[in-house]
């Protein structure tokens, strides 16, 4: 009689919270675990028990074999539970609970780009003092790859610089709002309905969703002590559409980008701003709900990644393949390198390009006063297009500013806005030269 194979090995899941990304995770650990099992060579990763708000809810899951919950902490101190996956989201109680199950010497999953950001290198160490693991890829581009590149992939490298695409509510909104012309309130509005945007989007459209995201991806990249207070963030929320419209004429799209940039050792800097993307740009085709991150480096040179980066299936990805290599690396999971204390650049030491859109006199030295004024100011100008009157008699003036220091822009904007020739500096944003 022919031999019967090994019956697989099992190790426990416990979730923390049900909601759309952990719907999906739990969906394939019950339905595909013979997938998982081949992937995780030999070893099956089992759910367990869930945690959740409300235990009378019905759900569109099979769950007889799972333990529901509405107590978290009695999840992550399930003895039959090994690998704790945590998408409840925001800070409290989600870090309060990893530190309860690192503190047990067991391996948490994460999508908590939050949590991540503020509590991360703490959270590596603690890791790595009670030999558990950490693993958090769905914190960063939901199904994009970015923290295995960084973390694993291009550890040999140098890398000088991040360009990232990398919060799918805002690229959702910016690609309505140029492509249909409908207002920002409109088009989060829309978002929101399709469920691209929470109800309370404030993180995503202010711009905070992807400076934490930044964070985590420069802290990796650079081996750099960095916080999201490092950052210069500037989200969407003053954008009109009519310079989503006057921009696309000159060659542009208006994305959210998130920019990291070292320069020598330690030297950094970062910031999230809504930005020119001219046409012959990686960056420019990016629409909708993908996401795209360039990592420029001494040897791989330049790496791309792009893909949905937002929605649940995307994030559910992410969170499976960690806990897939969570079973298979119990032995060698990923530990923190001592970070370096970085140096944030001054406002003087990094070089922008803008777009700027005034309102200005209908006078005939209007023009040639505010192209002087920024002259004089140091800064140079690469194109300056008038354009008629909106909402008011004021004709208005298109200029793209060349490069200079972010503080020698900053003081022009501040001189035009003083200008008697100048009714209103109507918009002001970031621009990649082509």
């Amino acid at each position: 009689m022919a031999q019967q194979p090994p019956a697989p090995q099992q190790i426990g899941v416990g979730m923390l919270g049900l909601g759309t990304v952990g719907t999906e995770v739990a969906r394939r650990l019950i339905s595909e675990w013979h997938l998982l099992t081949a992937r995780a060579g030999g070893t099956t990763p089992v759910l367990r028990a869930v945690a959740v708000r409300d235990t009378s809810k019905q759900r569109d899951l099979d769950l007889k074999n799972v333990r529901v919950s509405d107590n978290a902490a009695s999840v992550v101190d399930d003895p039959d539970i090994a690998i704790v996956v945590e998408v409840m989201g925001g800070t409290e109680p989600a870090t309060g609970l990893i530190d309860r199950a690192l503190a047990a010497g067991k391996t948490v999953v994460t999508a908590n780009k939050a949590v991540i950001a503020a509590e991360g290198p703490r959270l590596w160490e603690a890791a790595a003092a009670h030999h558990a693991g950490l693993w958090f890829e769905a914190a960063v581009g939901g199904g994009l790859p970015v923290v295995s590149l960084l973390r694993d992939s291009l550890r040999g490298d140098r890398i000088s610089s991040i360009d990232a695409i990398i919060n799918g509510t805002t690229n959702v909104i910016l690609t309505r709002m140029r492509e249909e012309g409908v207002t920002l309130a409109a088009a989060l509005a829309d978002a929101q309905a399709r469920g691209f945007a929470e109800a309370d989007a404030g993180a995503d459209v202010d711009g905070w969703d992807a400076a934490q995201k930044l964070v985590i991806m420069s802290r990796l990249a650079f081996n750099l002590a960095l916080t999201v207070d490092d950052a210069d963030v500037v989200g969407i929320g003053g954008l009109d559409r009519i310079d989503l419209g006057y921009t696309g004429q000159l060659g542009y799209a208006v994305k959210l980008v998130a920019h990291a940039e070292r320069r020598g050792r330690d030297a950094v800097q970062l910031r999230v701003r809504p930005t020119a993307v001219p046409a012959s740009h990686p960056l420019f085709g990016v629409n909708g709900a993908n996401n795209a991150v360039l990592l420029a480096s001494d040897l791989a040179q330049t790496v791309s990644l792009g893909g949905v980066g937002a929605g649940g299936e995307s994030t559910a990805s992410a969170v499976v393949s960690d806990i897939v290599n969570a079973v298979v690396r119990r032995g060698s999971q990923p530990e923190p390198t001592a970070a370096r204390t970085a140096l944030i650049l001054d406002t003087e030491e990094y070089d922008v390009a803008g777009y700027v859109r005034l309102r200005i006199t209908d006078t005939e030295e209007a023009r040639e006063l505010v192209l002087q004024a920024l002259a004089d100011r140091g800064v140079p100008v690469d194109d300056a297009v008038d354009k008629p009157p909106v909402d008011g008699p004021a004709p208005q003036l298109l200029v793209l500013t060349g490069i200079a220091p972010r503080a020698v822009h900053d003081r022009a904007l501040e001189t035009l806005d003083s200008l008697a020739v100048v009714r209103e500096v109507a918009c002001a944003l970031d621009r990649i030269s082509p």
